[in-house]
């Protein structure tokens, strides 16, 4: 009990401010977090791959320097060091979160298909496409379903079949309506 009362203190004793902000910069990194784990390829176009600069890797970088740093603060730390000690802590975490997304994706299916192979393919709309928006779509490569967030020119409604005409990022596509079935052609007479 002395311990939780002895950070409160830290805390109120001018430092609250400093605490603020890195509790705020942790929680902002673990939303960013959550949402690059849960919604794969909504940010893409913001994703500087999957190197150290990727969205997983700032993101965990960035809840846990803020975090770290908020915690120390409270503890009675100097906020210098509350924020040199939270980004020594931040940048194991990125590299630590960096080494496991790459042990994921080695470990993924090696059916993955490449860009230039989507492009032309056929799609079934999963989740509705607004108007320059995204939604998603699905097809089947390999034997796999595929699902790849999408996004289109005017507005398409689930359940549509699409034509894939660009590859944006590897999870990410830009996609037009596929075009509809030519009528079938009339049976030609018997010639005599």
């Amino acid at each position: 009990m002395d311990g939780i009362m002895s950070w409160l203190d830290g805390l109120i004793d001018g430092s609250l401010i400093a605490g603020g902000v890195f509790l705020i910069i942790g929680v902002v990194g673990g939303v960013l977090l959550l949402i690059s784990l849960v919604l794969d390829g909504i940010f893409d176009a913001f994703d500087f791959g999957d190197g150290p600069l990727s969205l997983t890797t700032i993101a965990a970088f960035t809840a846990i320097f803020g975090f770290t740093a908020f915690a120390l603060v409270g503890a009675g730390l100097p906020t210098p060091v509350a924020g040199t000690l939270g980004a020594a802590a931040g940048v194991l975490g990125g590299a630590a979160a960096w080494w496991l997304s790459r042990v994921i994706r080695s470990a993924e299916s090696t059916t993955a298909v490449s860009g230039e192979d989507l492009v032309g393919s056929s799609a079934s709309v999963v989740l509705a496409i607004p108007a320059g928006g995204l939604g998603e779509v699905a097809l089947v490569r390999h034997g796999e379903r595929v699902s790849l967030s999408a996004t289109a020119d005017s507005a398409i409604p689930r359940g549509a079949q699409v034509r894939i005409a660009q590859t944006i990022t590897a999870t990410s596509v830009r996609v037009e309506p596929a075009p509809a079935a030519a009528p079938p052609a009339p049976p030609t007479p018997p010639t005599a």
